[in-house]
């Protein structure tokens, strides 16, 4: 015979509604009695009703996902994780609503958190700037109960839920380290072209990047920072104007997108001599890599963040976390060259 809540509120010797609580991280109860109920649950087999809580909770699990993915091609694969979620829980009256964005403004960032919040999502994942106004409107959505996971680059310092993605500064040591195994000139003279000063995971790539050189004796020097907005027309343009301003840059490493645009202004520029590295596996990297513009990239799972982002906010709204502090959630960071690229 299946266990039931009546029949564990029974076992535990308290009420039907108690034994909700514990199970669904509701309301205050003893933590002694939490505990019993628990081990009963767990020594009797107890198995949650799908069908009773999808009626539970219908209707008010809609999530928001914010994006700068408009030209940024490596949020395809985010929100083909976020689908994945979306399909999975559907059943238990799970919403998904995308908000797409181009490029790092905070007024349009702050503008459709505020829309998603008015549309009715009270579960939130934020591919967002690493600024104040941001991290205060986080904090206000959280003080509403409005759980708020930040999905692939993270905000310093936010209450939010959890994190989910890469290890940045990892992510940046592992390119610095690839570097310092490539044959190079004596000086390394390097252009950065990042995405944004206010993208947090943009910033992380640099620091560990040259963390990592230094650590490994590389005498190299940062000949200029620029900003692409994420942009491929902007990175190409900067490209080639930092190239033609200061031929001794031997090296560009790029921190976000703009791959595309940056590889142009390599190619145009007819040098040869010129080490390139990026991140992401996406259409315009591998055919870089494959050509030999660029001699590496590394890759972040992107599907896996999408899809543990949504199902982390998922299970907020619906009482499987409770009170319970939630761990993020680290992808892997997997080097590809011309030989694995595929």
């Amino acid at each position: 015979m299946s266990v039931t809540v009546k029949s564990l509120a029974e076992a535990a010797g308290v009420s039907r509604g108690t034994v909700d609580r514990v199970l669904h991280g509701r309301g205050s109860v003893k933590p002694e009695v939490a505990l019993r109920v628990k081990a009963l649950a767990k020594e009797l087999g107890y198995v949650p009703n799908r069908a009773g809580r999808a009626l539970a909770i219908k209707n008010r699990c809609r999530i928001g996902a914010l994006l700068p993915s408009i030209g940024n091609v490596f949020f395809d694969a985010v929100i083909e994780g976020i689908e994945q979620a979306k399909a999975e829980f559907a059943d238990m009256g799970l919403n998904v609503v995308i908000k797409k964005l181009q490029g790092y403004s905070e007024d349009e960032h702050l503008s459709a958190i505020n829309e998603l919040v008015e549309q009715g999502c009270n579960g939130l994942c934020l591919a967002t700037m690493n600024t104040d106004a941001v991290r205060e409107r986080i904090d206000e959505c959280t003080a509403k109960d409005i759980p708020v996971v930040t999905l692939n680059s993270d905000i310093e310092g936010a209450k939010r839920l959890c994190y989910v993605g890469c290890d940045y500064v990892k992510a940046g040591r592992t390119s610095g380290g690839m570097l310092a195994l490539t044959e190079h000139p004596k000086t390394l003279n390097i252009l950065i072209v990042t995405g944004s000063k206010y993208m947090f995971g943009h910033n992380l790539r640099i620091r560990g990047f040259k963390e990592e050189l230094s650590s490994l004796g590389v005498d190299y020097r940062i000949a200029s920072v620029v900003e692409s907005n994420d942009s491929d027309i902007l990175a190409q343009q900067l490209t080639a104007d930092c190239l033609k301003k200061d031929p001794s840059i031997n090296c560009v490493y790029v921190t976000g997108a703009g791959v595309q645009g940056t590889g142009a202004a390599l190619i145009a520029s007819g040098r040869k001599d010129i080490i390139a590295t990026a991140y992401d596996d996406v259409y315009s990297t591998r055919e870089l890599v494959r050509a030999g513009v660029f001699k590496y990239v590394i890759c972040q799972q992107p599907v896996r963040q999408g899809y543990h982002a949504v199902k982390r906010v998922y299970m907020a709204l619906s009482g499987l976390i409770g009170d319970r502090k939630v761990d993020d959630f680290i992808t892997e960071n997997l080097i590809k060259i011309k030989s694995n690229i595929d």
